[in-house]
Parts: structure tokens; sequence; C-alpha cells
């Protein structure tokens, strides 16, 4: 599947071009508006670049983490079919200009040499003018039915391709073929250069699965301690026949700093015990 799965810290998030939001939200808010009716989501604008934003999705009732997958794939499939409209209105502007060509007199696109001379009223010229109007007819038949039927199906083709190409062909950030492919170093998402970039400035993150890139700091007190001991006395529920892990944080009080969220105010110390059971599993987390 190309869409991105919806686990890690990306399930409530997804990127899109600025020309297909804009354009859905200018062009089809009504379908917009049904489906966060319908998945009872709201959807905002978390973050942007030059032509990129991050979408948040937020549900109007509390849900498990994995709850927004339906509506993080509905949306998904509403910016791509929004994007198929955008390219058949590009398509359709572009073919404007040689409808209006092939709508001409057939007499007006033909050579002129065509071996009868201007205002010739001979029979031959009679002729020539004939062959000259069925030319014509045929060239209108040509350009509007021929060539616009092509046109059509160039412009079907090239949507058609936009969809159904190879996932590592398509851009999942962009929708459209992959230009000087990018792929991540650990999950090995590949993506178009220039839209990683700028995807990366806005979150250390895969846009598709979430891997984080980077390094993580925190904002946790520099002198908050973390300790580790084993009780093989202690047994948790559905684990009896393990010991278990004591995981003990100690926080002592301080004064909050530039990176808290109110600078230079104190804040109490705290403690914390979290357990998990000594087996395979448990040593994993």
């Amino acid at each position: 599947s190309r869409m991105a799965s919806c686990g890690g810290s990306s399930k409530s998030k997804v990127t899109v071009s600025k020309r297909v939001w804009d354009f859905l939200t200018k062009e089809s808010p009504a379908r917009l508006a049904q489906l966060q009716q319908d998945a009872q989501v709201s959807i905002l604008v978390d973050g942007e670049t030059s032509d990129i934003y991050v979408l948040q999705l937020l549900s109007a009732h509390p849900v498990p983490a994995a709850g927004l997958c339906p509506a993080r794939k509905a949306l998904k499939a509403l910016l791509k079919e929004t994007e198929k409209e955008l390219k058949k209105k590009a398509s359709g502007a572009q073919r404007h200009g040689g409808d209006l060509l092939g709508s001409l007199p057939g007499a007006l696109l033909q050579p002129a040499a065509t071996g009868a001379p201007p205002g010739g009223h001979s029979r031959a010229g009679g002729a020539a003018a004939g062959t000259a109007g069925n030319t014509g007819t045929a060239g209108r038949a040509g350009s509007t039915g021929t060539a616009g039927r092509a046109g059509t199906a160039g412009s079907t083709g090239t949507a058609g391709t936009s969809w159904d190409e190879e996932p590592e062909r398509q851009c999942p950030i962009c929708l459209g073929e992959i230009q000087k492919a990018k792929t991540l170093e650990k999950c090995q998402h590949s993506f178009c250069e220039a839209c990683i970039t700028r995807a990366l400035q806005v979150k250390r993150a895969c846009p598709m699965c979430g891997r984080f890139y980077g390094q993580l700091v925190g904002n946790q007190p520099p002198n908050g301690r973390m300790l580790v001991s084993r009780d093989a006395s202690l047994l948790l529920p559905g684990y009896e026949k393990f010991g278990t892990i004591i995981i003990q944080y100690v926080f002592p009080p301080g004064v909050q700093g530039v990176e808290h969220p109110n600078p230079g105010v104190r804040y109490p110390g705290t403690t914390r015990v979290a357990y998990l059971p000594d087996c395979p599993e448990g040593n994993k987390v």
C-alpha cells in the first residue's frame, strides 16, 4: 500500500501539497466538511513550508490511538481525488488552444500552395477548392475529434499513471513522480529530494512511518535520574514465572529554564516508579 501506516507518531498527521489543499478548500469545501462530519474529526493546518502543509487530525471525542486511522485514510483518498481533478483542469486549459485552432474553417488551415489560384473560378479551381474544403473538414474532425480524443486519452493516461505507477516512483508528499529520489536510511522510504528536505525542516521524522531522524532532545531537568533494579520475588499479574524490573524516576525541585513553559518559575520535585516483567519482552522495552 502507498498509504502511510497508522502506527507511530504520524498517525494523526498528513502532509499535502499546498496547491492541492488550496484547490480542495476553494473548489470543494462541502466534500471536506462532509468528511469531517462523517469521521467526527477536525482538520487543522499544524505546520507548513514554502509549498507543503502538515495537516493535524483531531477527534471530536476521545478515541484510542488507532481510532484516527479510518479518517486519515479517507482524507488521503480525498486528496488524491483532488489531485486528479487539478491535473484534469490543467490539461483542459492546455487543450483549449488546440480546440480553437481546430474550429477554424478548413480552407484557412490549408497551406498557401494548393494549386488553385486565389479567387479562381475555373472548374479545376472549384475542384481544388472543394478538395481543400473536404480536407479542412477532415482537419477539423481530426483536430477536435481525433486530436481531442487523443488529448483526453493522454490526460487520462497521465493522471492514471500518476496513481497506478509503482509505489517507489510516486512521491508520498507531492503525489507526483519522484524527482531526484531521496531514500531515508533507516526506513527506506523514498521521496523527491526537495519534498523530503522541506518536510524534515518541519518535523524530523519520516512522513510515511513516523520514524525519527536526527538527535532527539527533551526538556526534562538535567539533574533527573533513572534508577533500574530487579526483584525476583516481586511477581506481576500474567508474568508469575518472571521477576520484575523496577524503574524509578527521580527529579529534585528546581527552576524552569528557557526550554520550559514558564521560565524562571520554580517547580516541585517528584518521584515515579514503573514496573516491567523481567522477561524478553520487558527487557526489550
